[in-house]
């Protein structure tokens, strides 16, 4: 009773979910909703990694994440830094986006592992949440290794998506 036929689809929710997968689609936004996102981004602003402790327990991973914060006015950004990924969708970096003026606005947004079958290699894939829903909204940034760096490029991508400043043809 337990086996599909032959034939049949496998559909997503049949898959199991790796906890550094959970931790960034289902952990991190649920901390978000449960704390408040200006609660989140603030403890991010102040580098409080005890703030977060319980989220990588709720994970059952060991984590040091790498915090940035910075404000390109009217937004203040904050990124962490995830454990590696091993799978695809599993995230490398989470960003929250807040505007100080607007305390509903929010915008979570990840950079995810990915893997082109027909190139045979890895890439990023900048994703953002919203509401239930997972969006996929291009290209990436290449990491380098470093935090920091890598913080920053992500960040310069979604705000690209956010606040275009590029001319592009459809």
């Amino acid at each position: 009773m337990g086996t599909k036929p032959r034939g049949s689809c496998v559909s997503f929710l049949d898959m199991a979910m790796t906890p550094a997968y959970a931790l960034a689609h289902v952990f991190l936004p649920n901390l978000l909703k449960l704390k408040g996102h200006a609660a989140v981004v603030s403890a991010i602003e102040r580098r409080d990694l005890a703030y977060f402790e319980p989220l990588w327990a709720q994970a059952h991973i060991a984590h040091r994440p790498h915090l940035t914060s910075q404000v390109r006015d009217p937004y203040r950004i904050a990124t962490m830094s995830l454990p590696p990924p091993a799978e695809m969708g599993e995230a490398y970096i989470a960003a929250i986006v807040v505007k100080a003026a607007d305390p509903a606005f929010m915008r979570y947004f990840t950079l995810e592992h990915d893997f082109v079958l027909a190139k045979q290699s890895n890439r990023t894939l900048l994703c953002e949440r919203e509401g239930q829903k997972h969006n996929k909204r291009g290209d990436g940034p290449v990491l380098t290794g470093n935090p920091g760096d890598d913080a920053g490029a992500f960040v310069d991508c979604f705000m690209e998506l956010m606040i275009p400043t590029k001319v592009t043809r459809k």
